[in-house]
């Protein structure tokens, strides 16, 4: 028998286990907030769920790549990675965020209503699934062998980036090796960044069920341009996620997410509005 018939079955669910991996790793995410919540290994526990859905963005990037280059796209694929990316990045993201809030609020002095810490993580949690139900829905006849360069509204991995991000930052500036960043410069972050999770939430959701153009990081990390160019980039990525992963993960996400509406607001408002003439 060729070699080839006898390693196709292993290689075609090898996109598949890489998906499944995607939603371990949210499911670890949620299990290791309720332990922090229960008061086990204390907040920090959710530094270690936020790298746990670090992990699973890059599975999440990786199992398309790894079904065209292996030519096992399926329909089962495409069902499964949306399943996965509901609570990798639906419900995981806002649930670890909304612990971090409950947690430290009240050490750091912060009042926030209760029913707005209630309603925020399900907006965020309705809203992906919303975006994912209408990705689907508007992709059935797109050809999947392609590499899609972009996607309407934010994608559900790029919502939940941000609250990895900024659980991330809240611990990671306590130790950083290049900034020396002071203890009420600290102070000041940490409660900005828990005084501004709920409504960082509700807009993500926004986002996620808008009509912004949002590019495919990786896509647009690969695009055809000037090799060095391209080579640099990744360089300085790299080494700065190297030296200040905290902090390099909080500003790239950030400006992924706040550059493609500020570029849509002015060809929405270029848009000729519609006259309504009456008889």
């Amino acid at each position: 028998m060729p070699s080839s018939h006898r390693f196709s079955r292993p290689v075609s669910h090898l996109p598949s286990l890489v998906t499944l991996g995607n939603l371990a790793c949210g499911v670890g995410a949620i299990l290791l907030s309720i332990q922090a919540a229960m008061g086990e290994g204390e907040p920090i526990k959710l530094y270690h769920a936020a790298w746990w859905l670090f992990l699973a963005s890059v599975l999440d990037g990786l199992d398309g790549k790894v079904a065209r280059l292996t030519n096992s796209m399926s329909d089962l694929g495409a069902q499964l990675d949306s399943f996965a990316d509901a609570i990798t990045f639906g419900v995981a993201p806002t649930v670890m965020l909304s612990t971090l809030v409950f947690l430290v609020a009240p050490d750091l002095g912060i009042k926030l209503h209760p029913r707005l810490l209630m309603v925020a993580p399900i907006i965020y949690s309705c809203c992906a699934i919303l975006r994912l139900a209408r990705y689907n829905i508007e992709h059935e006849t797109v050809d999947s062998s392609k590499d899609n360069s972009g996607f309407t509204g934010l994608p559900s991995p790029g919502a939940g980036g941000l609250p990895i991000a900024m659980v991330l930052l809240y611990f990671g500036l306590q130790d950083t090796a290049i900034f020396v960043v002071s203890d009420s410069l600290l102070h000041t972050i940490q409660v900005a960044l828990v005084w501004a999770a709920p409504y960082v939430t509700i807009l993500l959701g926004i986002l996620m069920v808008s009509r912004v153009p949002y590019p495919h990081f990786f896509s647009w990390m690969t695009r055809h341009r000037a090799p060095v160019r391209a080579l640099a980039e990744v360089v300085i990525l790299a080494g700065l996620l190297m030296v200040e992963p905290e902090i390099a993960l909080f500003l790239s996400i950030s400006l992924y997410l706040a550059v493609p509406p500020l570029l849509h607001i002015p060809a929405m408002l270029r848009q000729p509005t519609k006259t309504v003439v009456h008889d």
